[in-house]
């Protein structure tokens, strides 16, 4: 009996830690980001070869004033969200393209913004695989 116990004490733990990881991670990069959406699937091979299709980043909340040429940022329209590399700003707007795509894209509005994703000595940060996990859970 005790060892029955013991094993439920355990799954019941286990179950916790999980669920924290599934709901709470989320919720804290949320909060350390400063961003609503703080990860990102790459689900194209616009971004080849810095960001590979599967692959999951991180999204930093960041302010027009800090945009520069040459971050990789995501930013909403109406297919969903992009990831892309600034190519120039304006005034009102800025331009993206993709690493692997032959034209820049349409303007994007500041706000339209997300975040700029996390960087690792000048790299984008990416977790490889990871993304398919969501991708799919999306399905």
């Amino acid at each position: 009996m005790k060892k029955l116990l013991k094993i439920l004490k355990e799954i019941v733990i286990y179950g916790l830690i999980v669920v924290a990881l599934i709901y709470g991670l989320p919720k804290f990069l949320a909060y350390s980001l400063d961003t609503e959406y703080p990860m990102a699937s790459i689900t194209s091979s616009s971004m080849w070869p810095a960001l590979k299709e599967g692959d999951l980043v991180l999204i930093k909340g960041i302010d027009k004033e800090e945009l520069t040429i040459g971050d990789v940022i995501v930013y909403s329209n109406e297919r969903g969200f992009t990831i892309h590399r600034i190519v120039k700003l304006n005034e009102n707007s800025l331009i993206t393209k993709g690493d692997a795509n032959n034209v820049n894209d349409n303007p994007v509005e500041y706000d339209q913004v997300i975040g700029r994703v996390v960087e690792l000595r000048g790299h984008p940060l990416r977790i490889p695989y990871l993304g398919k996990i969501s991708v799919l859970m999306r399905k």
